[in-house]
């Protein structure tokens, strides 16, 4: 009876913490979530639902208390909305541990979003994939996307020591905005290709992809996986600091913009003959060697096996169908990016060539067990660039990237040393532990501020963004990152907030213009919103507008440039408004 009242209890306390509290100064209803008991949070925002699973307060903001810990039972379970955020501040942010249930097992993932269309906001967090004894979960996984079209935005959340994945998506047509995160700490100490900050399944349709001003640091794999159509996808100012292999799954991205970035002792693993000849690192046709990049273009048969292009993506359950992956329309620019291997690495995997002796027998042949180091682009993927993407895709860039130390402080540049070891035990097979930057030697509770600091001393990398800014995370530089800006947004201005009774998409004024016009269009209700302009062949040159729009009337500015930043040529182009219960198109022209 004492154990029953006092389940009561908990419960009932569970819900009182959990109702909306009301200030002058917090919203209407923004709900402020107590650390205890344990289990509280994935108590109340689970049964905060209606019948069938969906959310019964789909606005609601949940509010967590920053430098607490709060103990997660089960996953959250989310049919729907969610806004899971903590205030801004400097201290440490909320941590999300997976408890010890009764029977001493734990949870596995945090977060399950399994409801069509859901938006989702995840703010100031941090989620750590260690229980309060110190103990890493197996298999784990932060969030996973089990539902299409998903809007997921993250900003400030740190993800820590997952052993599969920190971001994991299993669904389609979902948008995902990443920006100024953490993924470190993402490795598995018996399988080095566990540990992946952002992982999808194969033929996964995406439509907007956005990692902006990142760091990834000290994890096992697979940051970024496009395996599917991309609308658009973008991965920018991103600081990569140690991984051990496979850093992307890009090979056949249609529409991907990866520039600015610092890589540093990426895909450190380069592969012993097995994992190198028998392609383990996706790198075939080319069996000498993987790199960090690699791309593939057209249809190619090589030693009769066909090695699929865009085309691999067409997928009609997907509605992904041939004309959406016209080569000739394929977007792929890596630009302005630094790599670097540091000389450490370079001296370890001599001397380990120089003393191995165990010899595999591959093919028939004997053949000594030596590492080949990865290059930035493997050799196929430069054939491509040189003489197949010129023909097919002009549209595909490769350039002003360099090898280039950044210049990392020394508590940086040592941890190279647990690295060496991990990859040595990787080619003998004897891996038992991971390799994390840890100097309190433990993961719980989280230190704080983070023991990393990637700002880095290399000037001239200081200046050598598209943009003028320093590569990599702007986090690092806070000065320069209060000057960026999204280079594929362009600014909607409100000029009204009142519903208009129809949709309209007013004539761009000045028309002809040179250089920038302004393009004026009416929403009658809330919806997504695509404001395209195309060439007179018909092939979208521009997006101004990608966005979800509240009823109301805009105005957005045209510079004439395409997605590329490049100037377009004097001539007619349209311009669309798209929505899925109205489109309309007009003309304009640019003069020169």
């Amino acid at each position: 009876m004492k154990t029953l009242l006092t389940t009561i209890s908990l419960f009932v306390m569970a819900i009182l913490l959990a109702m909306p509290t009301k200030s002058f100064a917090q919203a209407a209803d923004t709900v402020d979530v107590a650390v205890l008991p344990v289990g509280n949070i994935n108590t109340v925002i689970n049964a905060d639902t209606l019948q069938g699973g969906l959310r019964a307060h789909p606005n609601r903001v949940w509010r967590l208390k920053r430098a607490a810990i709060y103990q997660l039972t089960e996953p959250l379970k989310i049919k729907g909305n969610l806004k899971l955020v903590a205030p801004d501040g400097t201290d440490r942010p909320p941590v999300l541990v997976p408890a010890v249930l009764a029977d001493g097992s734990s949870i596995d993932n945090f977060i399950n979003l399994i409801g069509v269309g859901g938006k989702v906001l995840l703010k100031n967090l941090y989620l750590l994939s260690f229980t309060t004894e110190n103990n890493q979960l197996g298999w784990s996984e932060a969030i996973r996307l089990n539902a299409d079209s998903i809007k997921l935005t993250m900003k400030n959340v740190y993800l820590d020591g997952f052993t599969s994945a920190g971001i994991r998506q299993y669904s389609k047509w979902s948008s995902l905005d990443v920006q100024d995160c953490s993924f470190r700490n993402m490795q598995h100490g018996t399988s080095y290709f566990g540990g992946q900050p952002f992982m999808t399944d194969g033929l996964c349709s995406h439509d907007t992809v956005k990692f902006y001003n990142n760091t990834f640091f000290c994890n096992n794999s697979y940051t970024f996986s496009i395996r599917g159509y991309d609308r658009f996808a973008a991965f920018e100012h991103n600081t990569l600091v140690y991984g051990m292999v496979n850093p992307f799954l890009m090979r056949q991205a249609y529409n991907l913009h990866m520039n600015n970035n610092v890589f540093y002792a990426m895909h450190a693993y380069g592969g012993i003959p097995e994992h190198v000849r028998d392609t383990w690192f996706l790198n075939y046709p080319d069996t000498l060697q993987s790199g960090i990049i690699f791309l593939r273009a057209k249809t190619d048969t090589v030693d009769g096996n066909v090695l699929l292009g865009e085309e691999a993506f067409i997928d009609s359950a997907s509605k992904v169908y041939a004309p959406m992956v016209d080569p000739k329309n394929r977007v792929v620019e890596i630009s302005n990016n630094s790599y670097f291997f540091p000389q450490a690495l370079t001296d370890f995997y001599k001397q380990y060539n120089d003393t191995v002796k165990t010899t595999d027998v591959r093919y028939g042949v004997p053949v000594k067990r030596t590492l080949t180091m990865a290059a930035w682009i493997e050799n196929y993927t430069q054939k491509n660039i040189d003489s197949v993407f010129p023909k097919v895709s002009p549209l595909v860039t490769v350039k002003n990237n360099q090898s280039a130390d950044p210049g990392f402080q020394s508590a940086i540049t040592g941890h190279i040393s647990l690295v060496n070891a991990y990859i040595a035990k990787i080619a003998t097979n004897t891996l038992d532990k991971p390799w994390f930057f840890s100097p309190s030697g433990k993961q719980y509770p989280p230190a704080w501020p983070l023991a990393e600091n990637l700002t880095y001393t290399n000037t001239a990398l200081q200046t050598a963004g598209k943009d003028g800014l320093p590569l990599g995370d702007l986090n690092w530089f806070p000065a320069k990152k209060a000057t960026w800006k999204d280079p594929y947004t362009t600014g909607v201005e409100t000029i009204k907030s009142t519903q208009p009774s129809e949709y309209s998409l007013s004539q761009n004024y000045p028309n002809p213009f040179n250089p920038e016009t302004k393009i004026q269009f009416s929403m009658k209700s809330s919806e997504r919103v695509r404001l395209v302009v195309y060439n007179i062949l018909g092939q979208a040159v521009r997006t101004l507008v990608n966005q979800d729009m509240k009823a109301g009337t805009y105005s957005v500015s045209f510079n004439g440039r395409d997605d590329l930043g490049k100037q377009l040529a004097s001539g007619i182009y349209m311009y669309s408004l798209e929505t899925s219960s109205f489109k309309v198109t007009k003309k304009m022209m640019l003069v020169k």
